[in-house]
């Protein structure tokens, strides 16, 4: 019998991956930093080496950056890092979907007592909007990582509470939000919440809803818990009261750092908007561009990015 082989470990992986790209660790340097990611050639090199061990949450999120620069598949790297040895949350910001309060009950009517074992690596998110300028379905894809064993659920969001009717929609790292007026200028909110419905990868549980706030919120199930750093991928599918006619944008809110993150929007042939704009938000600050739509369609394509909002706003 051949003895049994040990799988590799984090450094020697890594250095295989270098190796195989054929890159020198200040080209990664500037390739993460191009990505949002401040890392230093010495903790590059202690990485390679063994020296050190990725451990926080920003070392982890440049772990996942790494495996983009270098094409690896999946969670090749990440997943040899086991469990992190420093407490508490590592890198996600606090829910506030419709204000903490209303955020919490949700959780709470979930049943989510750790929002965060389940996160979103990528997200996708595709708009179609009608002739009116009406949202008329929101589709959105994700691949989600397991940062604890048994991981089985995540809540997403809708707050229907703008002057248009408008939703925001949220999952545990991605939130959707149709960019309208201010609401307190005496519109209520609508009392229909949206409707959600899995394609695949997942299934919807338990539900909430607050007319008052118009706040929504959705369990979605997977077909089975995950193993810590197991990965999946989801499909949903929200319809109804998602905005109002003449629809101005919609924005993505992010509550951790994304390896993707995508909006596209389809809008009906027959009334394309006169001008498009990608906006985006985070730590470096707020960046507004115009944006070409090709066809009837426009999209914004973020690679590591978050936390922070990123969105279209367009003018019909």
């Amino acid at each position: 019998m051949s003895p049994a082989v040990a799988p590799p470990s984090f450094p020697e992986s890594l250095s295989a991956a270098i190796a195989a790209r054929g890159v020198t660790l200040r080209e990664l340097v500037d390739s993460l930093g191009a990505r949002g990611h401040s890392v230093s050639l010495s903790t590059l090199s202690s990485w390679r080496s063994g020296r050190r061990r990725p451990d926080g949450a920003a070392s982890r999120e440049v772990v996942e950056a790494l495996e983009d620069v270098l094409d690896l598949a999946g969670t090749t790297l990440s997943s040899l890092l086991g469990p992190s040895r420093r407490p508490g949350p590592r890198d996600t910001t606090p829910y506030s979907v419709g204000g903490a309060e209303a955020t919490a009950e949700a959780l709470r009517a979930l049943g989510m007592s750790d929002p965060h074992a389940l996160v979103e690596s990528s997200s996708h998110v595709v708009l179609d909007v009608d002739l009116t300028g009406r949202v008329t379905r929101l589709t959105v894809r994700a691949a989600w990582l397991a940062r604890t064993p048994g991981a089985h659920h995540a809540p997403y969001f809708v707050a229907v509470d703008t002057p248009a009717a408008s939703s925001s929609s949220t999952a545990e790292a991605a939130v959707a939000t149709p960019h309208t007026v201010d609401a307190t200028d005496g519109v209520a909110p609508a009392l229909e919440p949206p409707t959600i419905r899995a394609v695949a990868g997942c299934t919807i549980g338990a539900t909430h809803h607050r007319p008052d706030t118009g706040l929504f919120a959705a369990e979605l199930r997977l077909h089975r818990p995950l193993e810590t750093n197991e990965t999946v991928i989801t499909e949903i599918e929200l319809g109804g009261m998602l905005g109002g006619p003449d629809e101005p944008g919609w924005d993505l809110m992010v509550t951790r750092r994304q390896r993707v993150l995508a909006l596209w929007v389809r809008f009906d042939p027959r009334r394309v908007p006169r001008t498009i704009h990608a906006i985006t938000h985070d730590a470096r600050g707020s960046v507004r561009r115009r944006v070409a739509a090709i066809g009837p369609e426009a999209h914004l394509l973020q690679p590591g990015f978050g936390p922070g909002t990123a969105g279209l706003r367009w003018e019909w």
